[in-house]
């Protein structure tokens, strides 16, 4: 029973390795609409306000392993450049934290962004930004968590065996490097579409437990599209769509979201949406804007060959927005007040 108990174990972190290679080598969030700074630098500062909170955070197949918790959290202000006329900047920090498995294999990514945009065209509506991205990269490990093969003297599991494996270190860290740029055209107030596209681990970082390893990081490529567009009174919709590459794995995601504004006791709109992770997961969101605070809860719907044992169940995520805005002066307009006699 043991022995069969330990083959199925096997089985389902090979399948997990399987699939966290060929649908994601880096941290991923199924909303990704809701992680500017981690989508692209070049969308740091594009909010209307003065200063943007962002936090993330994803289970995932928790339901039958002990599989992925990931955390996000971001912080980024805008600012006016008076000196060039219809420009604006960005600069934000960016925080995530995922850790995997009983080994705790931990990832943390501290970033620093920068982005500069510009209005052009007539009467400014498009629009063009450029960022930059420099952090840093902490993994660890816990070996002693892990069984292994060598451990097993043929009728049982005995941990005080030997695993005979050597490892150089159970954790590394290396400098890491992004850039992006995003495109945006405001046709009227009821269609304002965009495409922006970014490229993380430009320097192609060094990432291995073993010393004498030449194991890299390659660059991953993200292509987003989003938009926005009013077909009826209050209702609206957000077509989103999200290509990563990674060396030769892909990740697409696609679908939409429907927003209804609505203004009675200061709540905006209400959203829900469907998207798609190919090959891997159909996901729901459900989201509510109340006064400059932006809520969203989605739930992954597991459709690859793990669904034999997750039975579809994938992972819930949360994310929170909040828009500070500064309380400007009101300027009165200038007025000449007419002579009495007039």
């Amino acid at each position: 029973m043991q022995k069969l108990n330990k083959i199925y174990l096997f089985t389902i972190l090979t399948v997990i390795s399987f699939c966290s290679r060929v649908f994601a080598q880096d941290i991923h969030f199924s909303q990704f609409f809701a992680a500017p700074l981690f989508t692209n630098p070049a969308n740091t500062g594009l909010f209307d306000g003065d200063l943007r909170f962002v936090l993330n955070q994803k289970n995932q197949w928790n339901s039958f392993t002990n599989a992925y918790r990931t955390f996000g959290g971001s912080v980024d202000a805008a600012y006016k450049i008076n000196k060039i006329n219809y420009s604006e900047s960005g600069s934000g920090i960016l925080l995530n934290q995922d850790i995997a498995g009983d080994g705790r294999f931990s990832t943390t990514q501290i970033y620093l962004n920068s982005a500069l945009r510009f209005k052009y065209g007539n009467n400014n509506k498009f629009k063009t930004g450029i960022g930059i991205q420099i952090g840093y990269t902490f993994h660890s490990i816990n070996f002693n968590n892990f069984t292994f093969g060598e451990q097993y003297d043929g009728e049982q599991f005995d941990p005080n065996r030997p695993s005979n494996e050597v490892w150089d270190f159970n954790r590394f860290n290396y400098l890491d490097f992004g850039s992006g740029i995003v495109f945006s055209y405001n046709h009227s107030p009821k269609l304002d579409v965009g495409v922006s596209i970014s490229a993380n681990h430009i320097n192609r970082p060094k990432r291995t437990f073993l010393e004498n390893s030449n194991s890299i990081l390659p660059v991953k490529w993200t292509l987003n599209f989003f938009g926005e567009y009013n077909f009826k009174d209050d209702l609206w919709i957000e077509p989103l769509i999200l290509y990563h590459q990674q060396q030769k794995y892909t990740e697409l995601n696609l679908g939409g979201i429907l927003r209804f504004n609505y203004n009675p006791l200061s709540f905006q709109s209400f959203s829900f949406g469907l998207l798609l992770r190919a090959r891997d997961a159909g996901i729901v969101v459900f989201g509510l804007n109340y006064n400059n605070l932006r809520f969203f809860i989605s739930y992954d719907i597991n459709i690859s060959k793990l669904s034999a044992i997750s039975k579809g169940r994938g992972g819930t995520e949360f994310s929170l927005i909040y828009i500070f805005s500064k309380i400007r002066p009101f300027d009165a307009p200038h007025y000449r007040k007419c002579p009495d006699f007039i």
